[in-house]
């Protein structure tokens, strides 16, 4: 059964495109103006509304207010995690 009303083009993936910082920033100020919504910018702008997401997200971690600027900072590597994973792996092997 053949679909009809669809375009060719709307079954073909987009090619992958890159955008430089400088466009990334601006695009992050029109989202944080807020006269519109990201969704309207992204439409706007035709790009995808979750990269959009992701790039405002990305740019309120690095001004450290984003969900990970909550998390504790500490001075040494936590490394006991991937220690501890190895002794169990070694201890579970040993049998």
């Amino acid at each position: 059964m053949a679909v009809t009303g669809i375009s060719s083009w709307a079954c073909r993936r987009r090619e992958r495109r890159s955008f430089t910082p400088e466009f990334k920033a601006e695009v992050v100020r029109l989202c944080r103006a807020g006269d519109r919504s990201i969704e309207r910018v992204a439409k706007d702008l035709d790009l995808t509304e979750t990269a959009l997401r992701e790039w405002v997200q990305r740019a309120a971690i690095d001004a450290g207010n984003g969900p990970l600027a909550r998390l504790p900072r500490t001075s040494a590597p936590s490394s006991h995690v991937f220690d501890a994973k190895v002794s169990s792996c070694l201890w579970i092997g040993r049998s």
